[in-house]
């Protein structure tokens, strides 16, 4: 490993903390930009990544116990990814984040230390094959007694591990990354603009709820409340929304941090839309929107929930015609947003999961959706009566 990591620094040529991040005013005059930008953190983290040779960056708020991801911001990882790395609970084993809820806020480290008596799990060892992950330098930028904030920026094996020059030189931005997280933080907690926003939400028709760009809630109108008062499927605890079903949890994590990141082609997030299942009546429709950059707010995501059983959804064939799809097509649009699977749609539909995956594909190719949520989000507001 020493060898590896003395390649490294000739490969980079670094000789002091001085070189080793030569662009450093740069970084920290995009990190004070990130306190007025929609996309949060970001751009930072991503001119983090490119400055220190690595293959991707996150700035995560992590609960202490049970360890769980409650916001991130992200460059270089895919939706994919984040799915995979999700659905796998793979937080359970990263050996990083384990050891990162014991400490308390201090400089960057390598992660090759905690791995020196091997991975902490076959699960763990099979993710660094699969992602061709070395090292992480990470950072505890800010800790509570159920909380931390954790700052990591990953290498593969083939740029190398982190040389302690490169981490002696990324200390040199910690003060400033700690304040701005620290700033971010309290930006929402000017009077003036709680009661500004509460005028906004109450002209909402629907239940309505303000978060902001860390996905926290910070503002309910009437509506929302009585919803909250009436609903087991979903609530509000350490000011965060809560599901009763994991799966709808994960996938409300995933679009919320993409209307928080707004990193899409176009650098808007589009709206999503979730559909959130009850046990006895028809599924609530979650729509989740991002918030721009104002005098108000900087940046966030404006959720409203409706009660199907008040409207009356789009049929087959109103779909049809309106976004030009074939009977089959517009069918597989229509249960979709009455909140069925597409395992549930093959089973009523009597096809493949595979065929309704096709026939999914040919959906997004005419309509220019790329994501089930953002279809469904199309449909409503186009057709939703």
């Amino acid at each position: 490993m020493e060898s590896q990591a003395l390649g490294s620094q000739r490969l980079h040529g670094i000789l002091n903390s001085q070189n080793a991040l030569p662009n450093e005013s740069e970084l920290i005059r995009c990190l004070y930009e990130s306190l007025q930008h929609q996309a949060g953190f970001h751009d930072f983290l991503a001119m983090l990544t490119t400055a220190v040779n690595g293959c991707a960056a996150q700035l995560t708020f992590i609960r202490r116990t049970p360890v769980a991801i409650e916001h991130i911001w992200h460059a270089g990882l895919t939706d994919e990814f984040v799915a995979w790395y999700l659905d796998n609970n793979m937080i359970a084993h990263d050996a990083v984040t384990n050891h990162a809820v014991t400490q308390q806020p201090g400089l960057f480290n390598s992660a090759l230390p905690l791995l020196e008596n091997g991975p902490p799990g076959d699960e763990y060892d099979r993710w660094e094959s699969d992602q061709s992950m070395l090292d992480s330098a990470w950072l505890v930028v800010d800790a509570s007694d159920t909380h931390i904030i954790l700052l990591t920026v990953q290498r593969t094996l083939a740029q190398g591990a982190y040389f302690p020059v490169e981490l002696e030189a990324m200390n040199h931005l910690v003060p400033f990354v700690r304040q701005t997280v620290n700033l971010a933080q309290t930006l929402h907690q000017h009077p003036s603009t709680g009661q500004s926003l509460s005028a906004i939400a109450e002209l909402i028709p629907e239940a309505a709820f303000v978060l902001n760009n860390r996905g926290m809630v910070v503002l309910v109108n009437q509506r929302g409340n009585v919803l909250l008062e009436n609903e087991r499927c979903l609530s509000i605890r350490s000011e965060r929304f809560c599901f009763s079903a994991e799966m709808t949890q994960k996938a409300f994590f995933r679009a919320i941090t993409r209307a928080s990141d707004a990193t899409g082609s176009s650098g808007i997030a589009q709206p999503e839309t979730l559909i959130v299942s009850r046990e006895v009546k028809s599924p609530l429709v979650m729509t989740i929107r991002p918030l721009e950059h104002n005098e108000l707010l900087t940046g966030g995501v404006l959720i409203t929930v409706i009660d199907s059983d008040s409207r009356l959804f789009p049929g087959a064939t109103a779909i049809a015609e309106c976004f030009s799809l074939s009977p089959v097509e517009a069918e597989v649009c229509e249960d979709l947003v009455i909140g069925l699977s597409l395992k549930d749609i093959a089973e009523k539909r009597g096809k493949s999961e595979a065929t309704v995956r096709s026939y999914l594909k040919q959906i997004f190719h005419k309509t220019g959706q790329i994501r089930q949520g953002q279809l469904i989000s199309t449909i409503l507001s186009a057709l939703l009566r």
